[in-house]
């Protein structure tokens, strides 16, 4: 069975009152248990499998490897290695892996083909770091993380070829983990302050209405959105120390998942369907028990909504002692592995009419959205999805 932390998404709550942890959470698993550190994670698009990299004897040079979606048929994945870094980001339509692979002690991009196992360069500018890469979520462009010698890091983005590199905002110190809210607007990232502290902002995706999203006397940083863009897990050390939570985009809730388990260098992943986050973190080995948090149920599962997710998400903010959701769990810090937390799926469905003009009867050539599966309906239809 799968080591996860289940999330129950089934009931509607006012704003501030908290979920009994058992219909939260039912545990924490680790899919591996080696000596080396695995590290990187990232989903396949279909969910089936997890592409991680595994470090050893401190190696520079990782290995690449594969297994199923509940830690079995681990195999490696031989052709992206060679000065491997780490892995970025999955393309929606899972054929185009983002990587970061360091040469000479310079970080760069590369796109590796997941169907004929071919790796190209995405920037190579000798004078500049550029690492850390998310896709779009058309598959065009990439932001990504990048750093002059002497310099803080900042924000940039480029098309997938290579072209069009841009300056995203004016942010410095500019952390690795970022992501585009799932409507493909804005992207949310991670910035350290004079004081050395981490907070989360968003920018959209042309450069403009750049905002900070928390500021308080702990870190957030790495952030990850969730498929219905109505969370965000992140890595913060409100609790002392460097673990995975997760807070609706509205800043009124938020959830420590892991309790002393995880690496201030993980970017937890959600699964495609949101039913799962998976992150790198410290194995516990032996002294691994059940976690068990209090948390709120999400606004959403009735067919309210926290907010647009193209709008101004100015809620996010430093929240009261009553806002915290505490965890209990006994693990200790070992070597890094690969976690999973697993969200529950009960919760109802929402179902809304999208009205789109097409007056020259013009063809649909996709659809992006926030549910698994799209689909084009006769007029006055009901869409789920």
């Amino acid at each position: 069975d799968s080591g996860l932390v289940c999330i129950a998404a089934g009931k509607t709550v006012e704003h501030g009152e908290i979920i009994p942890a058992d219909d939260l959470v039912e545990e924490i698993t680790f899919f591996t248990d080696s000596p080396e550190s695995e590290l990187s994670p990232v989903w396949t698009a279909d969910g089936k499998y997890i592409l991680y990299t595994v470090e050893r004897n401190e190696s520079d040079n990782l290995e690449s490897y594969r297994m199923r979606a509940n830690g079995s048929e681990i195999e490696r994945i031989n052709s992206w290695e060679g000065n491997l870094t780490g892995f970025s980001d999955l393309s929606l339509d899972g054929k185009n892996l983002v990587l970061v692979k360091s040469i000479d002690s310079q970080l760069d991009l590369y796109l590796a083909n997941l169907e004929n196992g071919t790796v190209t360069p995405v920037t190579s500018d000798p004078q500049v770091s550029e690492s850390w890469g998310a896709w779009c979520r058309l598959g065009r462009k990439i932001t990504y993380t990048q750093e002059a010698a002497g310099m803080p890091s900042q924000l940039w983005i480029v098309d997938r070829d290579g072209s069009n590199k841009t300056r995203l905002g004016t942010s410095e110190n500019v952390g690795i983990g970022k992501d585009w809210c799932p409507l493909g607007l804005r992207v949310i990232y991670s910035v350290r302050d004079l004081q050395g502290k981490d907070d989360l902002w968003v920018i959209d995706y042309k450069g403009t209405n750049q905002t900070q999203l928390t500021n308080t006397s702990y870190g957030e940083w790495n952030p990850s959105f969730s498929p219905d863009g109505k969370w965000i897990a992140y890595v913060s050390d409100e609790g002392g120390s460097p673990d995975i939570w997760i807070r609706d985009i509205a800043g009124k809730y938020r959830a420590r998942l892991t309790n002393n388990i995880g690496r201030s260098d993980s970017i937890p992943r959600w699964s495609s369907d949101g039913s799962k986050i998976v992150f790198a973190g410290y194995n516990p080995g032996n002294n691994s028990s059940t976690g068990l948090i209090n948390g709120p149920a999400i606004d959403s599962v009735n067919g309210s909504s926290t907010g647009p997710l193209n709008s101004p998400v100015n809620g996010l903010t430093e929240g009261s002692d009553d806002d915290l959701i505490n965890v209990s769990d006994t693990a200790t810090a070992n070597n890094s592995e690969i976690v999973v937390i697993v969200v529950n799926e009960g919760g109802k469905t929402s179902e809304v009419n999208i009205p789109v003009s097409s007056p020259g009867k013009e063809k649909i050539e996709g659809i992006e959205g926030t549910g698994i599966s799209a689909g084009v309906y006769p007029e006055g239809s009901t869409v789920q999805g």
